[in-house]
């Protein structure tokens, strides 16, 4: 079997890294291109190496996962390159890391002592879907933290900067309406309203639709 998903393991513990690289490579259909330990040479290296999924520790040397992920993203943004699905892992997850692994761009969250299997799993799933977040799950999440909603006058003025379509499609978003029912309301092939909205979410400086509707929600734009 032809090699599928490139991967770069991020983490201050060389153990943990040996341990998770054996796991990986043991796969016909993943392979582990990339392994670092220190945030800045992370920082340089992962952009160059052509990664599908990234695996980051929350834990580095130099900083943490948090910092290299929003960091990584700023990086691939302003490449206008692709960004790769982020999995952020660490000893236990408070619902205060999981907000910050939220904002961060993190596809997924994965526990130190999880099973082999479940991070195979998150491995693959984080690579291949369509990045459609359950938003009522995540609305819930955010209301119980009572997260505070502040908006970053940032954001605000690049919302000025998108199109009229893209305008549009976000305020449907914003909205709680499906892809599937914005296609269907704006006459559009789905395909065309995904990308819509992606352009949206990069100008935004965003690399998820999650980091999109959090900062609506925290600008109290959500009507969800």
């Amino acid at each position: 079997m032809g090699l599928d998903l490139r991967i770069g393991l991020i983490d201050g513990d060389e153990d943990i890294r040996f341990g998770r690289r054996q796991i990986i490579d043991s796969q016909d259909d993943l392979k582990v291109v990339l392994e670092d330990a220190i945030l800045e040479s992370a920082l340089k290296r992962a952009p160059e190496a052509l990664i599908d999924v990234l695996v980051i520790d929350h834990r580095l040397r130099g900083g943490d996962g948090i910092t290299l992920s929003t960091k990584l993203i700023e990086r691939y943004l302003a490449d206008n390159s692709k960004i790769p699905s982020i999995i952020m892992t660490g000893a236990y997850f408070s619902d205060e890391l999981q907000l910050a692994s939220l904002r961060a761009g993190a596809t997924d969250l994965v526990t130190q002592d999880a099973h082999p299997e479940e991070l195979l799993k998150a491995i693959r799933s984080t690579a291949s879907k369509d990045d459609q977040p359950d938003y009522l799950e995540l609305r819930k999440f955010l209301d119980r933290m009572k997260h505070t909603k502040v908006a970053s006058p940032e954001f605000l003025l690049k919302l000025g900067d998108l199109t009229e379509k893209e305008k549009l499609v976000l305020d449907l978003f914003a909205a709680g309406v499906s892809q599937d029912e914005v296609s269907q309301q704006l006459d559009a092939p789905k395909y065309r309203v995904r990308q819509v909205l992606q352009s949206a979410q990069r100008k935004c400086g965003f690399a998820t639709l999650s980091q999109l509707f959090l900062a609506l929600y925290e600008s109290g734009l959500l009507s969800v």
